[in-house]
């Protein structure tokens, strides 16, 4: 019998993380972070890591992982994940893996053999993925407002910390949106407002691509204003025998 694996997917800034927790309310499980930029130590103003409330309220899994100055693939997150995976289930809970890399979920539902693209036609979990949808411009308003909050939390001071503890600046968590940005502004080769407005459409951009992505992937798409409720009740009923 194929494990059990529950997915929430969507673009950046559209409520993943605050629909996860919604569920936790109702279901025993824990959530793996399918995020390329979480993993790192020490980038957390310009990730939305989930704060120690949200941890608390819900355990999360492959945040924190890995040192700024290392490099991470999906290859890395299949092992990471399958292996959480299996210690999560055998606690009796459900997994739950949240984030808006596609290709990182794609690799583990398919088992990707990192040689060709996949190593099987069919899922090796019996998985539902469920897809947060909203309108264009009200998700485009949210990133806007959501790199200003970056900004007046810290970001800039975040950025200027990794340099100074010797990261490079071509590692490969700097070249992150964000905070390739905001070290082309400490560099003086953009002012600080050009980088905010490069932050924005770069992010806004890349919403677009994870849409476009998980458009190609087996899921159920839902409007996140008029679909919540009834989606939350969908998972709850699908995935009753994690009921708390």
């Amino acid at each position: 019998m194929k494990q059990q694996l529950l997915l929430i997917g969507g673009s950046t800034g559209v409520g993943k993380s605050k629909f996860a927790l919604e569920l936790s309310k109702s279901l025993k499980m824990e959530i793996i972070s399918a995020d390329s930029i979480q993993v790192y130590k020490d980038l957390n103003i310009g990730t939305s890591k989930p704060s120690t409330e949200e941890s608390q309220i819900c355990p999360h899994y492959l945040i924190n992982i890995i040192d700024a100055n290392q490099t991470f693939n999906a290859f890395d997150f299949v092992t990471y994940a399958k292996r959480t995976i299996d210690e999560i289930i055998s606690r009796g809970n459900l997994p739950v893996i949240v984030g808006g890399t596609g290709l990182y979920m794609e690799a583990l539902l398919y088992a990707y053999s990192f040689q060709k693209e996949k190593q099987t036609k069919s899922a090796v979990y019996d998985y539902s993925l469920y897809i947060l949808n909203e309108d264009r411009e009200e998700l485009y308003t949210r990133i806007n407002t959501r790199v200003d909050i970056m900004i007046k939390n810290g970001l800039v001071e975040e950025v200027k910390k990794l340099l100074s503890q010797g990261i490079d600046e071509k590692a490969q968590c700097m070249q992150a949106i964000g905070y390739k940005e905001i070290v082309s502004y400490l560099k003086n080769e953009m002012d600080l407002q050009s980088a905010i407005e490069k932050i924005k459409q770069g992010t806004r951009n890349y919403a677009k691509r994870q849409v476009t992505w998980f458009k190609h992937m087996d899921g159920k798409w839902f409007d996140i204003h008029t679909e919540w409720k009834q989606t939350i009740t969908e998972i709850i009923n699908k995935y009753k025998q994690f009921i708390k």
